[in-house]
């Protein structure tokens, strides 16, 4: 964990851990189940809905075209059950862990 950098010939050795981003959420919130986010699930929804697209205009069936993502896939089918906010508990662990980016 310690990085060299040489600065006017002289080679100091200092912790990357105080030069690196502490950011933190600003609130205790996250999924319920065992994924982390939905992106696999956006992922494929959109490109359900673009494919749906680019097939309606191609028959000229311009009245069916979708507006939402939703029409063409349930919002359920996604990966996780949502979010739920946690609470505030800045003394525990699980909190701590929780609050990483």
């Amino acid at each position: 964990m310690f990085n060299r950098v040489a600065r006017k010939g002289i080679v100091a050795t200092r912790n990357i851990r105080d030069t690196m981003s502490r950011s933190k959420k600003k609130s205790p919130a996250s999924t319920c189940c065992c994924c982390k986010s939905q992106k696999r699930g956006k992922q494929f929804c959109n490109r359900k809905f673009r494919r749906r697209e680019r097939m309606m205009i191609g028959k000229g069936q311009y009245d069916r075209l979708p507006n939402k993502p939703i029409e063409v896939t349930d919002p359920w089918d996604l990966g996780g059950d949502g979010k739920t906010f946690w609470g505030f508990s800045p003394d525990e662990d699980w909190f701590i862990r929780l609050m990483r980016k």
